[in-house]
C-alpha cells in the first residue's frame, strides 16, 4: 500500500506565488471565454438551424440535435484546451479544479484565483454567444420533461466523475496519452453530452451552467448544475486517492527495491568478472 503522505508529496503542485498564479489565471480566463462562447454559439447554431425548428418544443433535443451539441462542447474544448493549455494546464471547470486541488496538485491561491477567472471568463463567453446571435441565448441547462431531480443530479454527478478521473488517471499521472490531453478530454465531453443533453442539457461544469443562466436570467434547478458536479469532482478524488493508495507502492519502497536491485545486478557482473579471471 502506499501512504497518502506519498501520493501528495508527489502530487504537490507549486507554492503560492502571486506573479505565477495571477499569470497562469489569466491563461484561464482566456481559455473560459474561449471555450464557453464557441460551445454556447455552436449550440446556437445547432439549435436554431431550420431542420432543427420546433424539434424542442414537448419532448428535449432530437438525436441529431444531442449530436450537434454533443460535437460543440467537445470541439470548443479542445480548442480552448491547446490555447491556455501551456499557460494554466487548461482546467477550464470549477468540479475538475476542486478534484485537483483535494489530490494536492493545485496550491489553494491558484485555486481561489482560477475559480474567479473561469467564473468571470464564462460569463463574458456566454455574452459574446448570446451578441452573435439574433434570439434568446438557449444553452442554459434545464431539466428536460420527463426527468426529475435526482436523475439530474446523479446524472451530473457521475458524469463530471468520470471526467474528473480521466483527467486524474491520464494527465496528472502522465499517462502515454497524457500528451494528447485536448482530444482525451474533448472525447470524454462529448460522450458526456451524448448521454446527458437528453436529461439536462448536461453541465458537467457549473462555470458554463452559471454563466448561461447569468445572461439568460433562468435559474430553474440551478442548485443541481453546482451541486452534482461538485459532488463527483470530491468523489472523483477520493476513488483516485484509494486506488492509488491500494495498487501502488511508496516511492521511498520503489526507490529502495531499485536500488537493491541495482546492486544485486553490480555484484552479479563483479562476481562474473573475478570468475573469468580467476579461470584465465
Amino acid at each position: 500500500m502506499r501512504p497518502l503522505a506519498d501520493i501528495y508529496n508527489c502530487n504537490k503542485g507549486s507554492a503560492p506565488n502571486l506573479r505565477a498564479d495571477l499569470k497562469a489565471a489569466f491563461g484561464e480566463f482566456v481559455g473560459m471565454v474561449i471555450f464557453i462562447f464557441l460551445a454556447l454559439a455552436g449550440v446556437q447554431g445547432d439549435l436554431e438551424a431550420p431542420s432543427f425548428q420546433h424539434a424542442t418544443t414537448a419532448t428535449g433535443p432530437t438525436a441529431t440535435q444531442i449530436q450537434s451539441i454533443a460535437f460543440s462542447f467537445s470541439s470548443a474544448i479542445t480548442v480552448s484546451l491547446f490555447v491556455c493549455g501551456p499557460i494554466s494546464g487548461g482546467i477550464l471547470n470549477p468540479a475538475v479544479l476542486l478534484s485537483l486541488m483535494i489530490t494536492g496538485n493545485i496550491n489553494w491561491l491558484r485555486g481561489c484565483f482560477y475559480f474567479v477567472a473561469e467564473i468571470v471568463g464564462g460569463i463574458l463567453g456566454a455574452y459574446f454567444a448570446n451578441w452573435v446571435t439574433a434570439h434568446e441565448l438557449q444553452g442554459v441547462n434545464l431539466l428536460n420533461p420527463g426527468f426529475n431531480y435526482a436523475q439530474g443530479f446523479f446524472a451530473e454527478c457521475l458524469l463530471t466523475c468520470v471526467l474528473c478521473l480521466v483527467v486524474l488517471f491520464v494527465i496528472v499521472d502522465k499517462h502515454l496519452l497524457a500528451d494528447f490531453a485536448p482530444f482525451v478530454v474533448g472525447l470524454t465531453i462529448f460522450i458526456c453530452h451524448m448521454i446527458g443533453s437528453a436529461i439536462d442539457g448536461t453541465s458537467v461544469n457549473p462555470a458554463r451552467s452559471f454563466a448561461a443562466s447569468i445572461v439568460a436570467g433562468k435559474w430553474a434547478n440551478h442548485w443541481i448544475f453546482w451541486f452534482g458536479p461538485l459532488v463527483g469532482g470530491i468523489f472523483a478524488a477520493i476513488i483516485y486517492l484509494v486506488t492509488k493508495t491500494l495498487t501502488e507502492e511508496s516511492q521511498e519502497q520503489a526507490l529502495l527495491q531499485n536500488a537493491n536491485n541495482q546492486a544485486s545486478l553490480n555484484n552479479d557482473k563483479n562476481h562474473g568478472d573475478n570468475t573469468t579471471f580467476t579461470n584465465v
